[in-house]
């Protein structure tokens, strides 16, 4: 949660709304807060308002008041706090930490539908994503080519008032209208067409969508607009990918930064590292652990050797968890989320509740060291260095510790 200094009114991060919309189930944040619930059926009711009922969906109704919703709704209503308020509750970033999973009395038949996971549309064109990471987040052309040879990143098509649905047999991306959007439009043509969300196996469904000419329709007389975005994924072991955060590349306007609609967190975006290797670097999000590896080269620091991931946001350690339960040979935690102290605009330290969360986590199992940037995140200071230092802290020949090197570099704040 950040205060304007402006205005004293609490707002919150892209990040920290995603993580209170994963977290946004009414029965899981009930039971998670001691709520006093009694089970009827398949449903449960408040003890002290037997006509609030909370549904194994996640929704929650209070039939007596005429109100209904999911989490956010319930915190407003029966918790009598504002909508920022309720985000930042649901986030972790105030009051309590976030309810991060069911709680352990909870049967598995309450835990929510998970969303179709479809990844976004592939575009043709990779120059905007070169441009934006290498002059705009200041990494090295060569980094980003790998990690595109990877298929860690790409960049993807994206329309502001369409929904991808999936992928036809052929592999052609099909969309359809948002529902909050529809108004905006008259009557458009519209197909039926099987589609699958374009994984190896998944089963085709027939849905309505958009035909290829009726959105070059729409785009040719500005109903809707297309753009890209930066996609980084995180896969499994047999490297299948189970999650995508969304960037926007713009210069202008409110960035973007979200998941994918049915990403898994606790595969993460990560850099591997050499084999057996037993330190593991955690960051927020993809970009700080791009910037950390690139700081690693940069100084020429040992940790460029050491696995490093993300987990999506402070209020999450669900990457870690699943992380450490494949990787045993991990004996140390290198700890490096952001500095969202007030000095940055930050009324509370997002980065600082997360560490505490995964200290008091893992800190009796592991060796928990603290790695905090001088500057907001690490992207800042990698950017600093390039502005500002680049030249004068000359960079070694190859990713090897040198004593002198580390001194110089800690001296610029880019030691690591």
């Amino acid at each position: 949660m950040s205060v304007s200094r402006k205005t004293g009114e609490i707002y919150y991060t892209d990040d920290e709304l995603q993580v209170a919309l994963q977290n946004n189930n009414a029965l899981q944040y009930a039971l998670s807060r001691g709520y006093k619930l009694i089970r009827v059926g398949n449903e449960y009711r408040l003890k002290e308002h037997d006509s609030m009922v909370f549904q194994q969906s996640g929704k929650w109704y209070w039939n007596s008041q005429h109100k209904h919703g999911r989490a956010l709704d319930f915190i407003q209503t029966y918790e009598n706090k504002s909508y920022k308020e309720a985000v930042c509750i649901l986030a972790g970033t105030i009051n309590l930490p976030a309810p991060v999973g069911p709680a352990l009395s909870m049967p598995h038949s309450i835990q929510e539908e998970k969303a179709e996971f479809i990844l976004p549309e592939h575009a043709k064109d990779y120059d905007a994503l070169f441009a934006y990471l290498t002059k705009t987040r200041c990494f090295d052309h060569d980094f980003i080519n790998d990690l595109v040879e990877q298929r860690k990143i790409y960049p993807c098509v994206a329309y502001n008032k369409l929904k991808l649905i999936g992928y036809t047999k052929d592999g052609q991306a099909r969309y359809a209208i948002k529902e909050k959007d529809l108004k905006d439009f008259g009557k458009v043509p519209g197909i039926r067409e099987q589609v699958s969300t374009g994984f190896k196996g998944a089963p085709f469904i027939t849905k309505e969508c958009l035909s290829p000419d009726t959105i070059k329709n729409l785009l040719e007389t500005e109903q809707i607009r297309m753009y890209q975005n930066l996609v980084m994924l995180g896969f499994d072991q047999e490297g299948v990918p189970h999650y995508a955060s969304l960037r926007s590349m713009n210069s202008f306007g409110k960035p973007i930064k979200v998941d994918v609609s049915g990403s898994d967190k606790s595969y993460p975006f990560a850099l591997e590292g050499s084999t057996g290797n037993n330190t593991i670097c955690v960051f927020e999000s993809p970009i700080e652990t791009m910037s950390y590896w690139s700081l690693c080269k940069i100084t020429g620091s040992d940790r460029i050797n050491c696995p490093m991931i993300s987990l999506g946001g402070a209020g999450t350690t669900l990457a870690l968890d699943r992380y450490l339960r494949e990787h045993p040979e991990i004996k140390n935690i290198v700890i490096g989320l952001n500095n969202d102290s007030k000095d940055f605009g930050h009324e509370i330290d997002a980065g600082r509740n997360g560490t505490k969360r995964i200290m008091e986590r893992y800190g009796n199992s592991y060796h928990i060291s603290i790695h905090q940037p001088h500057l907001n995140d690490w992207n800042d200071v990698l950017k600093n260095y390039r502005h500002n230092l680049e030249g004068k802290v000359q960079e070694p020949s190859r990713p090897i510790n040198r004593h002198g090197k580390v001194q110089e570099s800690r001296s610029a704040g880019i030691a690591i």
